[in-house]
């Protein structure tokens, strides 16, 4: 335990060692600096009240039961997995988390479940913004008879004239949401939502739902971030 303590106390990657209880024993300098917390915040503390880690989909990874717990149970290897973990100051970050259980020589102790982790913020939001290109481009095709990839920015007005409106609506189309669920979250009708894809088309001079995405991205009137 000494040995392993000394190691990971010097490595670039965060990292924090729990107990079969999910009490958090160590945490390391590149763990408070990526997450903020000190070892002395964290000490004795259940690792999910501190990661608090979500899914792309929102859903809770870090909590009492959560599937580490029962894979470590099992006996079973962990893949690498991506968390959308809180710091301290309540931002969120993306953090790829790697998990190695290593038996206790004592057989009354529990057993030491170490978690390596570092940032993968901007490696995630590209993922991420590619997924719901791919979404908008998948209902594209369902809707038209055909598109055009990527238009030629070079070509396009620098200043685009949309209305508030159409850029709520732009940016839902961003995050791969189709006609009804734009319409739902904005609690507007189909129809409407269709007259405003068509005045987006229109204002940026492009012929599709990718394309429009694709050049409000190149353009800045998108930030991955904020998706």
């Amino acid at each position: 335990m000494k040995r392993l303590v000394e190691s990971l106390s010097t490595t670039n990657d965060g990292a924090f060692i729990i107990d079969d209880h999910h009490r958090i024993v160590f945490w390391n300098q590149a763990a408070e600096a990526l997450l903020g917390y000190t070892a002395r915040e964290v000490a004795g503390m259940p690792c999910y009240e501190i990661l608090g880690g979500r899914d792309a989909q929102g859903r809770n990874l870090c909590q009492q039961y959560c599937r580490v717990a029962i894979q470590v149970a099992n006996g079973d290897i962990l893949p690498n997995r991506d968390v959308f973990a809180m710091t301290r100051t309540g931002k969120g970050c993306w953090v790829n988390v790697t998990t190695f259980v290593y038996p206790s020589a004592d057989k009354n102790a529990d057993r030491i479940i170490v978690h390596l982790f570092r940032d993968a913020t901007e490696q995630k939001n590209n993922q991420l913004f590619v997924d719901r290109v791919l979404a908008a481009a998948t209902e594209q095709l369902q809707q038209d008879d055909g598109y055009r990839i990527i238009p030629d920015v070079s070509e396009k007005p620098q200043t685009d004239g949309l209305t508030a409106r159409e850029q709520q609506v732009l940016a839902l189309l961003a995050q791969g949401l189709g006609t009804n669920e734009v319409a739902s979250k904005l609690v507007i009708s189909p129809a409407t939502v269709r007259n405003h894809v068509q005045n987006i088309l229109n204002k940026l001079g492009v012929h599709s739902r990718l394309e429009a995405i694709a050049y409000a991205y190149q353009q800045g009137l998108i930030e991955i971030s904020k998706l």
